[in-house]
């Protein structure tokens, strides 16, 4: 028996075969049932799925043959392999050279005919063969060779999708532990935010409290509104501590309508515009389909984002709302400092930034409008921005009108 040949891709092969995890797994009558069609087609009694590792050939489904694998050496489905553009077909093993001293022929099964199509990969990888025995010579018919192709391609789609599930499966386990990492920093940071939070209010009460005969109307003014922002802040905390407990579900959908007209006053309220800022909301406002915290950070990362960019003397914020019957268009444009058309590309990508001084003096994170983004579109909507230089810019965002 002369030695076998090897592909030249072979350990790429090798690996390719690995990557589907199929070796030495249980039998399934998906599989059960493709050989059985193979005998049936090709009018013989045996029939195997077989894949070539390196030194042995395993059998994934074998009909009429008890063994589940054999040494490699001893595998027909060696010469199959090697050209994967035909079925390889050998009416008489015993009188070929490269098989007659084959064990498998001269004993037990005592193979006479052999007929192999070969599994190849999408990517062109040929990781084993389905192939017919018989113990008579025999021969296989055009049709029935073009037969057994497409049953090797069942084959292969099978793999391809089991590959696929398990891909899956592993990247929901990777999110499921990504969620529970989130939960539990949602946590921490929710708990380490609300302890300064409470010092804040805890310590502005006191003050006015002691020295408030002291104060003139602006001051109380002032502290009203810290007291009144440290408590939305600790409200809107617990709101996120709630949302972390849900994780799992779709965040940004909700069962039930949200009133997007409360949702803007109460941004409004939270971000405490300046004096010179005036918010203007003009038109009706629906209630849409969408978690009420997110659609508040959407809201407040625009209307923030507005103030803090706007270097006009008087500066204006106008937020309207339409609708037809797929979405709700909600547009928030300002007068504020606008941006170059080349840069509204990048406003939306994570950790970009344009370098640009807020009227407070600090720039920005990128993370804002990266995760505005990432909201609206997580709920089938999406963002968009027109601007120009020293006249302001409108964004634009679109909420799906039904839930479904």
């Amino acid at each position: 028996m002369q030695l076998y040949p090897l592909p030249k891709n072979e350990k790429q092969r090798l690996q390719a075969l690995y990557d589907y995890g199929i070796l030495d797994t249980l039998s399934e009558k998906e599989y059960d049932s493709i050989t059985k069609i193979a005998a049936q087609i090709c009018n013989v009694p045996a029939s195997l799925i077989t894949f070539l590792d390196k030194d042995r050939q395993w059998f994934k489904s074998h009909l009429g043959i008890s063994i589940k694998e054999t040494p490699r050496e001893l595998s027909f489905c060696n010469y199959t392999i090697i050209d994967p553009d035909k079925v390889l077909v050998v009416p008489d093993l015993r009188v070929d050279e490269r098989f007659y001293q084959n064990p498998l022929v001269t004993g037990e099964p005592n193979a006479v005919f052999y007929a192999g199509a070969p599994l190849i990969t999408p990517d062109g990888f040929v990781l084993g063969s389905i192939c017919v025995l018989d113990g008579k010579i025999n021969n296989l018919t055009d049709e029935q060779c073009d037969a057994l192709k497409g049953l090797a391609q069942q084959v292969v789609t099978r793999l391809e999708l089991q590959k696929k599930i398990k891909e899956l499966n592993l990247i929901q386990k990777k999110l499921k532990e990504a969620n529970k990492n989130l939960k539990s920093f949602a946590h921490i940071v929710s708990h380490d935010m609300k302890t300064p939070l409470a010092n804040i209010l805890l310590v502005s009460r006191s003050f006015k409290k002691n020295y408030e005969q002291h104060f003139d109307e602006n001051a109380v003014q002032y502290f009203d509104l810290i007291d009144k922002s440290a408590k939305e802040l600790l409200v809107f905390i617990d709101e996120i501590l709630i949302q972390s407990e849900n994780i799992n579900k779709d965040a940004r959908r909700s069962e039930t309508l949200i009133d997007s007209h409360s949702v803007l006053i109460k941004v409004i309220d939270l971000v405490a515009p300046p004096a010179d800022i005036e918010i203007n909301l003009k038109g009706e406002f629906p209630k849409v389909p969408m978690n009420k915290i997110s659609l508040q950070q959407v809201f407040q990362n625009l209307i923030t984002n507005a103030i803090k960019y706007n270097d006009k003397e008087k500066g204006e914020i106008n937020i309207t709302c339409m609708s037809d019957n797929s979405f709700h268009y909600f547009q928030i444009s300002d007068n504020g400092s606008g941006m170059e058309k080349q840069d509204l590309a990048k406003i939306f990508k994570e950790r970009q930034t344009l370098n640009k001084i807020d009227r407070f003096g600090n720039t920005g994170t990128g993370i804002g409008l990266a995760s505005v983004k990432n909201i609206l579109e997580t709920c089938g909507g999406k963002i968009m921005v027109t601007s120009e230089k020293n006249t302001g810019s409108t964004f634009k965002i679109c909420i799906p009108f039904n839930k479904n």
